[in-house]
This record gives structure tokens, sequence and C-alpha cells, in this order.
């Protein structure tokens, strides 16, 4: 049975999506086989980010209502031979959770990991819908508004039972608008840090493959923690 993944946050913007991307390279590069599933209805971006949306035909939805086989949905990723994405439906409609959890529990018995990507902003009784067999991970960047709310989503999750981890992205050492140190702001987010990926501008996927640079670095090093590898958390002079 695979490790099953699920990326969330509390608000838009966090760059949950491009995280998703790289673990998903980084692990299918140490030989793992990967299904990364689109559950952010309606927008799709997991697909364009991959450059393969020009290959859709079946989507999320469709496997979930049984109008087709997860093989016809997903799609290959060049260069990534280990990975597949699972692109989210056009239609815009709310997810049914329940299906997507016993769906997960399916797939995961043919993968390595199975990382989902779901939509920001989701509350958190619909998340309690997922089986809680997973690593929850949050992603937040240093904004304040995003950190409270980062606060709020896994100290519920707590409530349930359910430990989330934490991703601080687009971290910069010098940010007027940031919470304030790494300490702030895994006390703020209420969950124990599993990464930071620093603002890169540089950050690139070229046919699915992370480039070289500092982010695509440290995305590398938290695939690598979640693959049970013992790589010890940064410094922050180590990331910028």
């Amino acid at each position: 049975m695979g490790k099953k993944i699920y990326l969330i946050s509390s608000k838009g913007g966090s760059g949950k999506s491009t995280v998703a991307v790289g673990l998903a390279s980084a692990l299918s590069e140490m030989n793992k086989k990967v299904l990364l599933i689109d559950a952010d209805e309606g927008a799709r971006c997991l697909d364009s980010l991959l450059k393969v949306s020009e290959k859709t035909c079946f989507d999320l939805g469709d496997v979930l209502l049984g109008r087709c086989e997860l093989a016809d949905a997903v799609i290959t990723v060049p260069n990534i031979k280990n990975a597949v994405v699972l692109p989210s439906p056009f239609d815009p409609e709310p997810l049914d959770f329940n299906l997507l959890s016993d769906f997960i529990d399916s797939a995961s018995a043919d993968y390595d990991y199975v990382i989902l990507d779901t939509k920001g902003q989701l509350p958190p009784k619909k998340l309690l819908n997922l089986s809680k067999d997973a690593l929850f991970i949050s992603v937040t960047t240093p904004d304040p508004i995003a950190v409270k709310n980062t606060g709020i989503l896994n100290a519920k999750l707590y409530e349930n039972d359910i430990k989330a981890r934490l991703i601080i992205n687009r971290f910069k050492k010098k940010n007027p608008k940031s919470v304030g140190n790494i300490d702030d702001i895994i006390d703020a987010s209420a969950a124990r840090l599993i990464g930071i990926v620093p603002e890169d501008k540089k950050l690139s996927f070229e046919k699915g493959i992370l480039k070289d640079g500092v982010a695509a670095n440290a995305i590398y090093r938290i695939a690598a923690r979640i693959s049970q590898k013992d790589i010890p958390l940064p410094k922050i002079k180590d990331i910028l």
C-alpha cells in the first residue's frame, strides 16, 4: 500500500500546486511510482504546470462517477517515467470527498505515493472526510493572514487527531510582510515543520523535471524526508 500525501492550504496563492508538482517530480526521480491528483475542481492547474493539458480527455470527476477507469484518465508526464497526473474536473461543482477518499485508498495499492493537491480554503470538515492514515501537509507563505488561517486550520485538524506538517513556501530572510522569524511562523501555524522553500524566481519545470536552484533543492530535501531519509531541517543561512 502506497503512502498518501494531502497538500492543503488555508487560502489560495500559497504555491501549493507548485509544491505538489515539485514533490511528484522529486519522488519519481527516486524511482517511486507517483499518482498526482488535482482536486481543485474548475481550476485545472496541474496539467498546465506539467504542460500536458492538450492530452486531457477524462478527469477526476469522470473516474469518481464511474464514467471511465483510472488508467483511461491519467496522463503520463514527459521525461518523468514514474509519475502520472489525474486532472481536476472542468465542472466547478464541489467534489464528493467521501468518494474521493475511497478512490485514493484504492489507488494507493498501485502507487508508492498518491499526492492530492486540494483546493485552497477548503473547510476543515471537508478534509475530515478523507482517510486519516495519510500525511497532511499545510503549505503557507509567511504572509500574516495566511499564517493565521493556517493555524486555525491545523488546530481544527489536530482536534480530530490529525497532526499536519508544515511547509513554509516562498520564504525570504528579509520580508517586511512576514509574520516574523521561522519560529514565529511555526508557532502561529500550529504544525511541525517539514521544510522551507525559499523564494526563487528561477524555479521552473522543464517537461515536468524540477530544475536546479535553491527552491528546487529545498523541494528535493522535503521529498527525501517524506521518503523517510534522515535529512536535517535547514538553517536560514543554508537556504538563502
